[in-house]
């Protein structure tokens, strides 16, 4: 079904625009150098500035035990901690997360296809939309705190498997200054950052404008091996991307009393090029072998205006949001050599999203909370492809009611009771589905013994395809239509997931909140599973998602935070997350059981971070590991992707209380990715083997804040 086109308007032009951000980047060196001659003028200054402790403001640990489900907090330490540039880049570090692959964003606990619901500042996005990847290029330092928050409950729904809410930072009323200028090195190409914040306000108002300016190049290296029953060919792929995440987003915050009003729009201009050379080499047809170059660029502009606000009227709590946000993304392709031809893309997307809250308590044992949501998202894509055109439109609403109760039943247990009801509709080219389900949820929180908590969580959920897995529009394989390369498209008849989830963990808190240790025990049953299949469609290989049957997901959870001061070693923190998934899948069509696709034997990340106060300094290291993962599809399709080991670093040097050098390293060890699949239809067979090379980055960071 077609709808009409949205209508979108950007008052600048995109040359004038490229222009600009090109003079800035020049910018950055000079600011460097610049900086670098004050912070050392100023290090010479007695420190102005004296230091203050904060007494009211509740530690993460603490904030973990007092919550009634389990949540896990990053502060702002632990953000800068991770040494990343962007949003999306602490996303990929959180503990238990890992970079899922082939468009299925992140992933957790084994589980693959959108297994993280990211949440901003509590709002929830479509499903179909790309507002998280959008705030997933913003500076990271304009995240306040990460929650993580697992389980199923009535707020937050059980359609994945963990929810990660974004929290960013609010504006403060006090005049204040922070920048941030950085420059890196990613394999052979240079990337930069300038992001500077200025606050203010007086009395019930403030204020504060970040602007972010980011400069992001990377080298392109990628090896493949192709083999079938009558060749074995190979490709290198050599090259460079290169794109510019440009945002102003201010904040407007009016409060009296407890009462207040926010108003943050934002601009994002996202610029992306790259260039690269693909060699084909090996096959026996003589046309085959040779070079193929390709050439893209892209844009991507985003406005969006969003207005929460607060208001106490006895001992309720009403809360309430709106935003509206407008994207267009255009790119273009050309491809000349052994394949030539163009490629043009142009979508557009506009969403409006809208939520009302009521908090109020009932008497001293109850606390219960009334939520309503509506999300409406209108997409439309232009494709031409060497001549031949073709648009589609798609459109996705959801309405979404809960209601929650906290009920302490005794001062030390917490019985959480709540009822969700959401209604999803999708169009996608003609392609049109509605669901709707209640799902309610139960979890229990104890304290059965001093610093020791007991958690459990049941509840269900309804996880509804994306409207690009509904579309039937192709993406058509670039070279030879093979398993190993098919083309892509969306299944009209792809039923959601439907699921039942259940969450049992014990925490041991250590005196004087210096940290906790837990133990968790996750079990998720799912109706009608969605994987990726390819098969033969007529004449050609199609990679479609498909409703396989029935899984089972489960698996253990350790986690730890400690802080050693009590323990003789002062200024240290120790972390560590281990995660051992477990998945079976009862495969309808095949009527077997076997394991899920592509899941991990383990996913375990530590870390450690200390001050030195000797040396004005602070110092941290993150070790990652992901285990072996596996598909096993008997008699159809065989892979894995190698175990992979990732080390970051940094270091923290504080010229005075105004500036500070950061030097950060991720990916120190260089480690490639490396993935073989193989497909098997009757006697015939196809392999590939492929990597992409890991580079390591480093990258040093002036900041001030003054």
């Amino acid at each position: 079904m077609q709808s009409s086109r949205p209508v979108l308007a950007y008052p600048f032009e995109f040359h004038t625009l490229r222009r600009c951000a090109n003079r800035a980047q020049t910018l950055v060196t000079l600011l460097v150098a610049g900086l670098s001659v004050s912070f050392s003028a100023w290090a010479e200054e007695p420190a102005s500035l004296k230091e203050i402790t904060v007494t009211g403001q509740m530690s993460d640990v603490a904030e973990r035990r007092d919550a009634t489900t389990q949540k896990v907090i990053l502060n702002r330490k632990d953000i800068e901690n991770l040494g990343v540039m962007t949003v999306g880049e602490v996303l990929g570090k959180l503990p238990g997360v890992e970079l899922g692959s082939g468009g299925m964003g992140h992933r957790t606990r084994g589980m693959s296809r959108d297994s993280v619901q990211v949440l901003i500042d509590g709002e929830r996005s479509a499903g179909g939309g790309s507002m998280v990847g959008i705030v997933g290029r913003l500076p990271s330092g304009e995240l306040e705190r990460v929650e993580i928050i697992r389980g199923s409950s009535a707020e937050f729904g059980g359609a994945a498997s963990v929810t990660v809410n974004l929290i960013m930072k609010k504006a403060l009323p006090k005049s204040s200054t922070e920048i941030r200028v950085g420059i890196g090195r990613k394999g052979s190409e240079s990337f930069s950052q300038l992001a500077l914040t200025k606050t203010g306000g007086e009395g019930g108002f403030a204020w504060s404008l970040p602007i972010g300016l980011m400069w992001n190049n990377f080298p392109i290296s990628n090896n493949a091996e192709k083999q079938d029953n009558t060749s074995h060919t190979y490709e290198s792929e050599r090259g460079t991307r290169k794109m510019g995440h440009h945002t102003l987003t201010p904040r407007m915050t009016w409060k009296d009393g407890n009462d207040s009003l926010t108003v943050a729009p934002m601009y994002f201009f996202n610029p992306q090029d790259s260039s690269g050379e693909t060699t084909l080499s090996g096959s026996a047809i003589p046309a085959d072998n040779g070079v193929r170059v390709s050439t893209v660029n892209g844009l991507v502009r985003m406005t969006r205006l969003r207005v929460d606000g607060e208001k106490h009227v006895g001992d309720s709590k009403l809360t309430s949001r709106a935003s509206v946000s407008n994207r267009k993304n255009t790119t273009d392709t050309v491809r000349t050599g052994l394949t030539n031809s163009t490629d043009h893309n142009e979508s557009r997307e506009i969403e409006s999203n809208f939520a009302f809250r009521l908090d109020k308590p009932l008497g001293a044992e109850h606390l219960v909370a009334v939520g309503l949501e509506y999300i409406n998202l209108r997409l439309a894509q232009d494709q031409s492809f060497s001549g031949s055109a073709a648009s589609y439109a798609a459109h996705e609403k959801q309405s979404i009611a809960w209601i929650q109760d906290d009920w302490v039943l005794q001062p030390k247990t917490t019985l959480t009771y709540g009822l969700r009801g959401e209604t999803i509709t999708l169009d996608s080219s003609g392609a049109s589905q509605q669901r709707g389900q209640v799902m309610p949820s139960l979890a229990i929180r104890m304290e059965p013994a001093d610093k020791w908590v007991m958690r459990s969580s049941l509840g269900a959920g309804l996880k509804m395809p994306k409207l690009g897995e509904i579309s039937n529009a192709a993406t058509l394989s670039v070279g030879t239509n093979t398993p190993v390369e098919a083309d892509v498209r969306g299944n009209p008849n792809l039923l959601p997931e439907r699921s039942i989830n259940f969450e049992a963990v014990m925490e041991r808190y250590l005196d004087a909140e210096a940290g906790v240790l837990g133990a968790n025990l996750y079990v998720r049953s799912t109706r009608d599973f969605t994987e990726r299949r390819v098969q033969q469609e007529g004449t050609r290989w199609v990679d479609r998602p498909q409703n396989e049957g029935s899984a089972m997901h489960w698996g253990f959870e350790l986690d730890g935070k400690i802080r050693t001061d009590n323990f003789g070693w002062k200024g240290a923190t120790l972390k560590s997350h281990l995660t051992l998934p477990h998945a079976q899948v009862k495969d309808e069509r095949l009527g077997i059981t076997r394991m899920a696709q592509d899941t991990p034997k383990y996913v375990f990340s530590a870390g450690l971070d200390e001050t030195l106060p000797s040396l004005q300094s602070s110092y941290g290291i993150t070790l990652q590991l992901s285990g072996r993962s596996v598909t096993d599809i008997p008699g159809e399709k065989y892979g894995y992707t190698k175990a992979r080991t990732t080390v970051d670093a940094f270091w923290l040097y504080r010229f005075n209380p105004k500036f500070k050098l950061r030097v950060s390293g991720q990916n120190l060890l260089a480690t490639d990715t490396e993935r073989s699949t193989r497909y098997m239809s009757g006697g015939d067979t196809w392999q590939l083997n492929a990597v992409e090379h890991g580079y390591r980055s480093l990258v040093a960071t002036l900041e001030g804040r003054w």
